[in-house]
């Protein structure tokens, strides 16, 4: 028995041999394949998903926000950074916690 497909030219049990490891290697490189494709379909959904995220943040900016209370600012840097550096959310109170919360919002951890 020969296997044509194959550059081998052995016969009998040999051959079984050595289509199994030719038809697992073919095998191994198509889940490769198909891994290497599903991640860069992830990675083209997720990037508009970033990078909307990336330009609001940078639009944005705490001290920039006119008739804002000092502490509404201070507040709002706060939240920002702690939600950046996953850090626990404690707004506190009054024009400081209002701050903090859109703060909050603009961070990501």
């Amino acid at each position: 028995m020969e296997i044509k497909d194959y550059e081998c030219s052995f016969s009998g049990i040999l051959d079984i041999c050595l289509y199994k490891h030719v038809h697992s290697r073919k095998l191994m490189d198509t889940k490769i394949s198909s891994l290497v494709i599903a991640l860069a379909v992830a990675s083209m959904a997720l990037t508009p998903l970033i990078m909307i995220q990336n330009a609001d943040a940078a639009s944005f900016k705490c001290e920039n926000q006119s008739g804002k209370p000092h502490a509404w600012i201070t507040g709002c840097k706060d939240g920002w950074y702690d939600h950046d550096h996953c850090l626990s959310y404690s707004p506190g109170s009054g024009d400081y916690a209002k701050g903090y919360k859109v703060g909050w919002a603009k961070g990501s951890c």
